[in-house]
């Protein structure tokens, strides 16, 4: 339905340019005739009598031929452009023979058709077309000279001033064609960059949920080996609590994985933020690492990227002490609202890395968190042992 509009549109463009080639060659002819019949120059070939009556001086075939080629060729130049190169190439030279100039009109037209193409073709396919109409049509300019114009040299410079007049705008449709590619490629990589982001996004995600609910169950589950045989009684609670864990991680995951699948009926939930930061540390508390959330300053409204973030920082952090800090060691979240920033750090009374330690995936993934949303992170560790998570947001507020 596009194409049928465009090449209506184009149609319509194309018949206004014929009626005006043939009225121009019409007046080329009236001229030409009272010319011929003794003008001296001093004014219209009709000068001193009466003007001729155009109805008297007809158009040869060819001008209409033309005319019409060239209208197809203008009316189909953006959806069919090879076409449009044959038809507007066969017009202008139908054209020449019939009126025996083209005309600035006609010009027009044939730029248009190839300013069209040079858009639309590979610049190879585009030459492979073109060049040969446009030397075609300079050689039948020649038509009717001796030796089609090779003895007095006309014929080169028929063909010259052919390819000359029509290389700009093959030149300009080329530029226009490389334009619009590289700002397609800008587009496919600005897609691209996004859907890199967004995997990297649920990977985040998907690490941080799998990887706390793994590791408070790995915990539960220890717990539960231990005491088995001699309290029974709390080994039931162990695994009443890794039930609770599973079903948790497994309820929260399917909603995460709904959402970014976009599946229908997907509900689309608040972001969980700091507000669920008790809950947290309540489950850590069930896997057996005591856990104490310091809060300073006045708290301000965070942006929900941000508080997610700071959420998921928290999380990871203590899910770090929980893999590695060791038996019997705590940890303290501490929230601080400054001026103009939010301040999360984990701190944990573990005995620290050992020499030679390196940043794992989960530290990684929270810098990206933190970077995300314009804030920044150190992890190492801390002065007195144990191992300390930092992280600075802006935020706006007086804090």
């Amino acid at each position: 339905m596009r194409s049928v509009r465009t090449v209506a549109v184009d149609a319509g463009l194309g018949l206004v340019l014929g009626v005006a080639a043939v009225v121009a060659a019409h007046g080329r002819s009236v001229w030409r005739d009272g010319a011929s019949s003794g003008w001296d120059g001093s004014g219209p070939p009709w000068a001193g009598g009466s003007p001729p009556d155009w109805g008297q001086v007809s158009l040869g075939w060819g001008v209409w031929v033309g005319v019409a080629l060239l209208v197809l060729a203008v009316a189909v130049r953006r959806v069919r452009p090879p076409v449009a190169l044959v038809a507007a190439g066969a017009g202008a030279g139908v054209f020449l023979v019939g009126a025996g100039a083209v005309g600035p009109v006609v010009v027009v037209m044939g730029a248009l058709v190839v300013f069209s193409a040079a858009i639309r073709m590979e610049a190879g396919r585009f030459l492979a077309w073109a060049l040969p109409l446009v030397v075609g049509a300079g050689v039948l300019s020649r038509a009717g000279r001796p030796w089609w114009g090779l003895v007095d040299g006309s014929l080169w410079a028929a063909v010259a001033v052919a390819v000359g007049v029509m290389a700009p705008w093959a030149g300009a449709g080329v530029f226009v064609r490389a334009r619009r590619q590289g700002r397609a490629r800008e587009r496919e990589a600005e897609v691209a960059r996004h859907r890199y982001e967004e995997r990297l996004r649920i990977a985040r995600e998907v690490h941080d949920l799998v990887g706390h609910s793994l590791s408070v169950i790995s915990m539960q589950a220890g717990v539960a080996l231990h005491v088995v045989d001699r309290r029974p009684e709390q080994a039931a609670v162990a695994l009443a609590a890794i039930r609770d864990s599973s079903r948790s991680a497994l309820e929260e995951l399917r909603r995460t994985l709904a959402v970014f699948r976009g599946e229908e009926g997907a509900v689309l939930e608040p972001v969980a933020g700091l507000d669920r930061l008790e809950g947290v540390v309540e489950e850590m508390g069930r896997a057996g690492l005591a856990v104490e959330v310091g809060r300073v300053g006045e708290a301000v409204p965070l942006p929900g990227a941000v508080d997610h973030a700071l959420l998921r920082i928290a999380q990871e952090g203590l899910t770090n002490v929980l893999r590695h800090a060791g038996a019997g060691a705590t940890a303290r979240v501490e929230v601080v609202f400054e001026a103009g920033r939010v301040c999360l750090s984990v701190v944990d009374t573990g005995p620290g890395p050992g020499v030679g330690w390196r940043e794992g995936a989960g530290i990684a993934g929270m810098r990206e968190r933190a970077r995300g949303v314009g804030g920044e992170l150190e992890a190492g560790p801390g002065e007195r042992g144990g191992f300390v998570v930092r992280v600075w947001v802006p935020v706006e507020g007086d804090g």
